[in-house]
């Protein structure tokens, strides 16, 4: 458990040394509002693609263990790359590499972890994801200091030396009994344990999980329309504060309360999912982070809207946490990775894509009223479909959610004929 928290605190010294100043560090090199938008929407793209791949073979081929690793390593070198005399499109080419890399370490990381917490998921996974969100803030706040005094020339070394932390912190957190599911997956790829089932389709994992859980597409929908929103929000205000004279202490200082305003989010969200259930604590997380962007296009101080922020982080953690244990709830543990990687392909990719591209154009023609009206918008649209979709307080859970061992069904080519237990018990 000691490293699994080095683990989670790690993602968040990567998020807060970079993510938050992706805007400004690419405006600092010349970009315009809707080449930023091109390029983190560009980004996007890749990590939109690149999740359900890592998903698959977290859950099939390698265990999300070591698939966190090998996403690490290309994200680490690709960011030094902001730092080269290269053109707009060798840019677009790093951030691609770095979403896409960098990326799915987080949803690797909750694939390793909620399925181990089994019935305590909801109390003790807040306790472990806001290591995430303090993590970021401190490294949002101390980036911001540094930067301010040597500029974000700083920022790809940060980062890479956090991503290398997270790969290694990763090499010491126990596999647990899900890693002789891998071994007995890779035996009979190698063909010394009969298959008891066909192959999965052309979708592999991604397929199944739709099999499974019929659900799933409407949750998806409620993911993307919600984090529209949030992507809106958290491209732009950087440059919105830049604009009324903030400068990258400022922008640190924005994103280090609103990564830190999670932990009390998070926690507030692990007390009252039991009273009140996941669909409703989506919906009024999200209609509550919507409040927060209206405000962004009336206020006109840099530290007004860092107070907001506060506020946005808060339900920015119950909007989190209800997805992550959704996914726990409605999906077998064998195809975890693929949940939560499909979750975050959709909120940090697919609404990252729209949101970056067309933010850009909105951002320049309508100011803040474009980007965060109509990001609002959204973000209430996607809680409505939440409240539809998500499982009810009373509702009964699958039987694989249920029983506090699972029998590890036959998978693609790691599909075997002796079934092997797995817990899902902590």
């Amino acid at each position: 458990m000691r490293w699994l928290r080095a683990l989670y605190l790690s993602n968040g010294l990567a998020i807060g040394a970079l993510y938050g100043f992706v805007p400004v560090l690419l405006q600092s090199r010349g970009f315009q509002p809707a080449l930023i938008g091109l390029t983190t929407g560009l980004g996007s793209l890749a990590y939109t693609l690149a999740l359900p791949a890592w998903g698959h073979l977290g859950d099939v081929v390698s265990g999300p263990r070591r698939t966190l690793q090998m996403a690490c390593i290309p994200a680490a070198i690709f960011a030094l790359g902001f730092n080269a005399p290269l053109p707009a499109v060798g840019i677009m080419v790093c951030q691609m590499v770095i979403t896409g890399g960098g990326g799915p370490t987080l949803a690797l990381t909750d694939a390793m972890t909620v399925p181990a917490l089994g019935k305590n998921a909801s109390r003790d996974y807040s306790r472990l994801r806001l290591l995430t969100s303090l993590g970021a803030a401190g490294s949002a706040i101390a980036c911001g200091v540094l930067y301010a005094r040597i500029g974000y020339v700083a920022a790809p070394f940060v980062y890479s030396l956090t991503m290398l932390a997270t790969a290694a912190c990763a090499m010491f957190v126990p596999l647990g009994r899900d890693s002789e599911r891998h071994r007995t997956a890779r035996r009979a790829r190698a063909g010394r344990v009969a298959r008891a089932k066909p192959e999965r389709g052309r979708f592999g994992s991604v397929g199944e999980a739709f099999k499974v859980q019929p659900r799933l597409l409407g949750i998806l929908v409620s993911v993307t329309l919600i984090f529209l929103g949030f992507m809106a929000g958290n491209t732009y205000i950087p440059l919105r504060i830049s604009d009324l004279g903030g400068g990258p202490s400022v922008v640190g200082l924005s994103n280090g309360i609103a990564s830190g305003a999670e932990v009390p989010g998070l926690i507030l969200a692990g007390w009252l999912v039991s009273r009140i259930g996941l669909r409703t604590l989506l919906t009024v997380s999200a209609l509550g982070f919507a409040a927060c962007m209206g405000s962004w296009i009336v206020l006109a101080d840099a530290g007004s809207i860092v107070v907001t922020r506060f506020a946005a982080g808060v339900f920015f953690g119950g909007i989190f946490f209800s997805f992550v244990l959704t996914m726990s709830r409605l999906l077998p543990v064998r195809l975890q990775s693929t949940g939560q990687t499909l979750f975050q392909a959709c909120c940090f990719g697919l609404a990252a894509i729209a949101a970056n591209v067309a933010g850009g154009v909105l951002y320049a023609v309508a100011g803040p009223l474009g980007v965060f009206g109509v990001g609002g918008v959204c973000t209430i649209a996607g809680g409505l479909v939440g409240f539809a979709v998500l499982p009810a307080r009373d509702e009964a859970r699958p039987v694989w959610a249920a029983e506090p061992a699972e029998t590890a069904e036959t998978v693609e080519a790691g599909d075997v004929a002796a079934p092997v237990p797995i817990s899902t018990g902590g």
